[in-house]
């Protein structure tokens, strides 16, 4: 740890989370180990259950609450947190988000990958120990923990080793005064533009569905009527294929349609099926169609078969009039129709080419995608220019928080 600790003003000292509460084996726990607790024994009502979404950094997350029957939470009573508690996640990136649980909420109990401190409210201010830990300086400690773990965790004993900038009782009252005041102002700050990358975002969808309004001459037609899928599956294994860029689902961004983390058949070293494609077809991804995936690619390329490599009739529908019909609520709301399964929500190709529209003439077809190009390019540069302040600020925060734990505040 002694690369990451560094000089304190006078008056601090380093001190291990444990060395905050009176019992730390009472005090810091964590969930109960694997079947000791599974998804099948949540409940509609009783014991609240802490799991990692409802942790965030300095933010208990209120929603998505799952329950325990009160039998059950009396077998895992160690595993119990009070309002008033930090809780603390031990796995996933970024390591240890922490906050305190409020005292509008319950008393429940925390799942494996959550861990509970109690503190010693006579000696510390549990506010202070709270933003110490989200602090670079103890980030710092568990990432140090998990080089080389594709997915980051850290155990029980390195939350209790954890090792904080303790300040002055009267000084960590003061250090929680400014933070709240100037964080506050922050994180008032990073709602009002979260609230204004959703307007963008609502705008833009408003729009497309404004724009693809049936017109009075406009020609009732099925998907099945103006698009085909002319791909057969391939083997990607064989050479024209292996140094071919594969779309998989994870590779399409929502709504966006920008395709991301691109990589080849050899490098992926693929061996089921897979649809050859180009760059006269639109990709939509059948999984889970509330995620909206679809892709109109510039490269030619090979995609899960869990995607359909859609060719267009170029006598009657234009590529990029299918892209955005594909992500018009109106189709989404029918392929989300159409989906229900147990397990995976899919599409099935029927149901896909069954679906009813009405289509411009070509002329106007490149017309409204013109427009909505244009538009999703302002878009664009808005809510770039938007997530570019909200990093920002982030950041600010980050930086506040260092600052305040080396006395600098």
């Amino acid at each position: 740890m002694e690369q990451v600790l560094y000089s304190l003003p006078d008056g601090w000292e380093w001190q291990t989370l444990s060395e905050t509460t009176l019992n730390a084996k009472a005090d810091i726990v964590d969930g109960p180990f694997g079947s000791n607790l599974k998804a099948s024994e949540y409940v509609n009502e009783g014991v609240p259950i802490l799991r990692l979404q409802n942790v965030d950094r300095l933010s208990f997350i209120n929603k998505n609450i799952q329950f325990i029957t009160k039998e059950k939470a009396e077998q895992l009573s160690r595993h119990s947190y009070k309002v008033g508690d930090i809780v603390i996640t031990k796995l996933g990136a970024p390591l240890g988000k922490a906050c305190i649980v409020p005292d509008d909420f319950e008393d429940g109990r925390i799942v494996a990958d959550i861990v509970r401190a109690r503190i010693n409210e006579d000696a510390f201010d549990k506010r202070y120990i709270c933003y110490a830990i989200n602090s670079s300086v103890c980030v710092k400690q568990l990432e140090s923990q998990t080089k080389g773990a594709t997915r980051p965790r850290v155990n029980l004993s390195h939350m209790r080793g954890l090792i904080l900038p303790v300040a002055p009782i009267a000084e960590q009252k003061r250090i929680v005064e400014k933070l709240d005041a100037l964080l506050t102002r922050i994180d008032t700050a990073i709602e009002h533009l979260q609230e204004s990358v959703t307007l963008v975002d609502a705008l833009l969808k408003s729009s497309l569905s404004s724009m693809l309004t049936k017109q009075e001459h406009w020609d009732k037609v099925r998907l099945n009527d103006v698009c085909q899928i002319t791909s057969k599956l391939c083997d990607p294994r064989e050479e024209e294929y292996l140094d071919m860029f594969h779309i998989g689902g994870a590779n399409i961004t929502s709504f966006s349609g920008e395709l991301i983390g691109l990589k080849t058949a050899r490098e992926e070293k693929l061996i089921s099926g897979k649809f050859p494609f180009d760059n006269s077809m639109v990709l939509y991804s059948k999984i889970r169609p509330y995620l909206m995936k679809v892709a109109r690619p510039s490269i030619s390329g090979i995609c899960s078969a869990d995607i359909y490599p859609l060719t267009p009739d170029n006598q009657k529908m234009n590529r990029d009039f299918l892209f955005y019909l594909l992500l018009s609520d109106l189709f989404t709301q029918y392929a989300i129709e159409g989906s229900s399964r147990a397990g995976m929500p899919k599409v099935n190709r029927k149901h896909l080419f069954n679906f009813e529209f009405f289509l411009p003439s070509i002329d106007e077809q490149k017309s409204i995608c013109e427009s909505l190009d244009n538009l999703v390019e302002k878009t664009n540069e808005v809510s770039k220019e938007l997530t570019g302040k909200l990093s920002y600020l982030a950041g600010l925060k980050a930086s506040i928080l260092e600052s305040a734990f080396k006395g600098q505040l």
